[in-house]
């Protein structure tokens, strides 16, 4: 019954721990406007589609899941998170009482004395009590650093989906304009042809002709180069997703085929507080509030308790008998009298952390914001750009149909004819090169304001948080709604 009484006052011990010295988390003011568009504008539900439901040409999904997978970055920072729910583990560890089996013999003796041997064989068990805290607000801490290491994983999702997209739409505007080049490039060796026939019959120069070779020239460095940045950003794409082969893929869709998602043209900013990266600077900061709980129970006395319940005998075979057995019970009590100003230098770098990571959470809300107003305010504009790029491209061609027809007729030099070529071509890769943009803008938009699923979706179930997160932290007076 001893080791029971001795384990009740450690076990009583440990409950009466639990007070804290941190400060109260108040979530700061979002340092941005309460709406990303224009005020008195309706603000619209922020109801993004799943990834699926949003990238719905088909290699790009397949390239999407093949990186998710594959991809050396990723796969780092889900070991980010392993390793910080390990950390929490041993926070979480030293919060209890730790039990021990210890045994051990010993044999003394002397130059007039006989050898003697004595057994020891005991249960041992210390714990420190928790009155001021520290080991809480420790494990509180490594608790936040696993929820934002979490997070860190789920923004490097994003990322990376957004690098695999840009990548995948310049091999498309790459393929696209080789494609375009090629075409040219057939078109305007058949001109040479033509010029030829018309320079043995009389009806061109010889200078009509060394302009028609001149534009196939540089059609051909068009397609030179086409193909370069065509294999360039290949490459940017194989690394991305790991895959250094050539694995088998869906058939892509042409630029101008791809649909345009329906996006909010006006949310409220406080939607952007979901957000992978506000989550995670959030998450340090909390964590910061808790080292200052730390930083604090240093300057107030620390309480261990010790318990052994044991045997002890000089003979092994009656070891565990009743008559042998004894246990202790030691308290102790560390008071900090002087340290150099050791723990006052530690609560104002806890405080100073603190304070930076309030602004870097501000900083990341300011950053969010503006790639969601940059990206909500092209849209229009670009879509409006594209719709008179593709007259101005439709004219042109036009332009050159006439003067095709009048060169041919002997009405106009062949000059105008060369010029009208050029312009047509210049028109074509600026409105594919337009096309892209938009598509890319959408894109960005979509993952800017949290990406869907993307966004809640853990990569793996094994990162899943083992305890239930605290309640979410009151909002500060003035803090957008």
């Amino acid at each position: 019954m001893s080791i029971i009484r001795a384990l009740l006052a450690l076990g009583l011990a440990w409950g009466l721990g639990g007070c804290s010295l941190a400060p109260e988390y108040l979530r700061p003011a979002a340092p941005v406007p309460r709406q990303l568009s224009q005020e008195g504008q309706p603000v619209e539900e922020l109801a993004l589609p799943a990834w699926e439901s949003f990238f719905q040409e088909p290699r790009l999904q397949a390239l999407i899941r093949i990186a998710l997978i594959e991809n050396r970055d990723l796969r780092l920072a889900a070991l980010n998170v392993l390793a910080a729910r390990a950390t929490y583990g041993v926070s979480q560890a030293d919060r209890y009482p730790n039990l021990d089996l210890e045994g051990q013999k010993s044999v003394t003796g002397g130059a007039d004395k006989p050898t003697a041997a004595s057994y020891e064989l005991g249960l041992r068990s210390g714990f420190e009590v928790d009155f001021f805290g520290r080991l809480k607000n420790m494990s509180q801490a490594a608790f936040q650093r696993y929820l934002e290491a979490t997070e860190a994983a789920r923004a490097a999702r994003l990322s990376l989906i957004a690098q695999v997209t840009e990548a995948y739409l310049e091999t498309r505007l790459s393929q696209e304009t080789l494609d375009l080049t090629n075409r040219t490039l057939h078109s305007w060796r058949a001109s040479v042809a033509f010029v030829e026939r018309s320079l043995i019959s009389g009806q061109s120069t010889l200078l009509d002709l060394e302009m028609a070779r001149a534009q196939v020239a540089r059609a051909e460095a068009a397609q030179a180069a086409a193909r370069t940045n065509l294999v360039r950003a290949e490459n940017a794409l194989k690394l991305l997703t790991g895959q250094l082969g050539q694995p088998e893929l869906p058939p892509a869709w042409a630029l101008a085929d791809w649909p345009r998602p329906r996006l909010p043209a006006n949310i409220a900013s406080s939607a952007l507080l979901n957000r992978p990266d506000l989550l995670e600077a959030e998450r340090s900061l909390i964590a910061s509030h808790a080292d200052i709980g730390v930083a604090r129970a240093a300057f107030f006395p620390s309480l261990s308790l010790t318990g052994q319940f044991g045997y002890m005998s000089d003979q092994l075979g009656s070891l565990v008998a009743g008559a042998n057995s004894g246990w202790s019970f030691i308290p102790g009590v560390s008071l900090p009298l002087f340290a150099g100003g050791r723990n006052r230098q530690n609560l104002e770098l806890a405080e100073t952390r603190r304070d930076q990571a309030v602004a870097q959470y501000e900083k990341a809300i300011q950053v969010a914001f503006r790639e969601v107003a940059e990206a909500l305010a092209a849209r229009p504009r670009l879509a409006e750009e594209l719709s008179a790029q593709r007259q101005y491209l439709a004219a042109q061609k036009r332009v050159l149909a006439l003067a095709t027809d009048r060169y041919q007729n002997g009405v106009i030099s062949y000059l105008e004819t060369l010029s009208a070529q050029r312009d047509v071509l210049e028109a074509e890769m600026t409105a594919i090169n337009m096309r892209k943009n938009q598509i890319l803008n959408d894109i960005q938009l979509y993952l800017a304001l949290g990406g869907g699923d993307l966004a809640t979706a853990t990569p793996d179930p094994a990162l899943a948080p083992k305890e239930e997160p605290p309640k979410p932290p009151r909002a500060a007076s003035g803090e957008t709604k």
